[in-house]
């Protein structure tokens, strides 16, 4: 689609037309004003209204005036999806997350995370926990779970298999469920995504404020309810600090806290030596999320930035127009992934948006572009008999024909061609019903 297309179809959406005055009384005039759309602090303060009403908030509220306290909870996903029945307790292996590693959901999509989990807050940490025994081996730590053992925890804990019903976030397009801590695709099948829900952070090196791992942070706000710094006591080093000794894959990891109600500090240390300001491998530790005190972002925060804000926008603003993204050929390639193309005309789209549409158009309607994997699923009887006679001397060639040129061919062949229609229809159906269940309006639609 050329962006003239593309130009057209964005101008076409901010145009004053009725799409969905004769569904339900809907009217774009009665959305929220551009105003709202903003993360300012009293929109934000509106959304933690719902938060603040669940009883569960009250004991993570803030104590003290201490500046390394808070009670700002972020929730975050893994860039690396889970293996196949593998429990998301296993991961991460180390106590804090590697900065690359997991990527913070927007703030709209946190606070809706926190108002869910705190809803069922006993609930859901009671199999949590249970889930974390499954990947334990004692007081070490997390054991590295094998395959097969994983997958027989996994049919263990998760029997029955239903349809899962999520928080939705990313504007819609994925869903969290919190009993699994799995982030997952709602209208293409996908991996599932480790979900962390950050609470103590640390701040390893840089200036970014990384989540510790669950079971870590449990330990540390016991100690901080208990206001362990009252405990102080001399230290082999001489310092005046409460030490905590902590559960983790590392070998003697511990927490020290200086300080008093309102001027505590931590540190967490990952070997058994003496705490000493002037050495040793200590990090520092917060209690709620704080951005980062760079004076100058660097790119990467830049882009978090731009997603965070894209996800917000479109968690609020409802579709006005429906673009399934169909791919052609060479889906079976390993570095092929329509979904993440679509990911990248998603961004082009909305900074066209921020070009040609008037903050009016922006905040009635937006467009939801949906890839169309109808290649995945796909199996052919051809491609069974090509399988068996490859030689393994040319297999790398072999695969690389059959997932390119064969495609044409067999879209070609009379036999296989109606299968590959088949195909395509199929996936439009099973995306437009997913849709219809979630959106209950009309909107417009576009193939490309």
């Amino acid at each position: 689609m050329a962006n003239a297309e593309v130009t057209n179809v964005l101008e076409s959406a901010g145009e004053d037309m009725p799409l969905f005055s004769d569904i339900s009384g809907y009217n774009p005039v009665e959305e929220i004003s551009p105003d709202l759309l903003k993360n300012t602090p009293s929109n934000i303060a509106k959304l933690e209204d719902a938060i603040e009403q669940c009883k569960g908030h009250q004991k993570y509220l803030a104590l003290t005036k201490s500046p390394s306290d808070g009670d700002d909870v972020r929730w975050y996903f893994c860039k690396v999806p889970l293996a196949e029945k593998e429990l998301a307790a296993s991961i991460p292996r180390t106590e804090i997350v590697g900065k690359s590693d997991y990527f913070r959901f927007s703030m709209r999509d946190s606070l809706a995370l926190e108002a869910s989990f705190l809803q069922r807050e006993e609930e859901l940490l009671a199999h949590w926990w249970k889930e974390y025994a499954e990947c334990s081996e004692g007081p070490s730590g997390l054991q590295a779970i094998g395959s097969s053992t994983s997958c027989y925890q996994y049919d263990e804990l998760y029997a029955l298999e239903e349809e899962r019903v999520g928080v939705p976030v990313k504007g819609g397009l994925y869903e969290v469920d919190l009993t699994r801590r799995h982030c997952f695709p709602v209208y293409w099948s996908g991996e599932n995504r480790r979900v962390l829900r950050g609470h103590w952070f640390a701040r390893k090196g840089g200036l970014d404020w990384l989540p510790l791992r669950e079971d870590v942070a449990e330990q540390l706000e016991l100690a901080y309810n208990c206001q362990v710094w009252h405990r102080r006591t001399f230290q082999p080093s001489g310092q005046f600090a409460a030490r905590i000794d902590l559960q983790g894959t590392s070998p003697g990891l511990h927490a020290l806290f200086t300080g008093e109600d309102d001027t505590w500090e931590a540190w967490l240390a990952f070997d058994s030596t003496s705490f000493s300001f002037g050495g040793g491998v200590v990090v520092k530790l917060r209690r709620g999320f704080s951005t980062s005190g760079s004076v100058k972002p660097t790119q990467d925060e830049l882009r978090q930035q731009k997603e965070e804000e894209m996800d917000d926008y479109c968690s609020q603003v409802p579709v006005g127009h429906l673009v399934f993204m169909v791919h052609g050929i060479g889906q079976r390639l390993e570095r092929a992934n329509l979904v993440d193309d679509v990911g990248d005309f998603r961004r082009i789209t909305a900074s066209l948006a921020e070009m040609h549409l008037t903050p009016y158009q922006k905040s009635t309607q937006r467009i939801l572009f949906i890839p169309c994997q109808w290649r995945k699923g796909l199996k052919l009887s051809g491609e069974s008999a090509v399988e068996n006679i490859t030689l393994d001397g040319v297999r790398g060639l072999r695969m690389t024909l059959s997932a390119t040129v064969h495609d044409v061919l067999y879209y070609m062949s009379p036999i296989y061609c109606q299968d590959i229609i088949d195909s395509v229809c199929y996936s439009f159906l099973t995306m437009y019903c997913c849709f219809t269940r979630v959106c209950v309006y009309i909107c417009y639609f576009l193939f490309h």
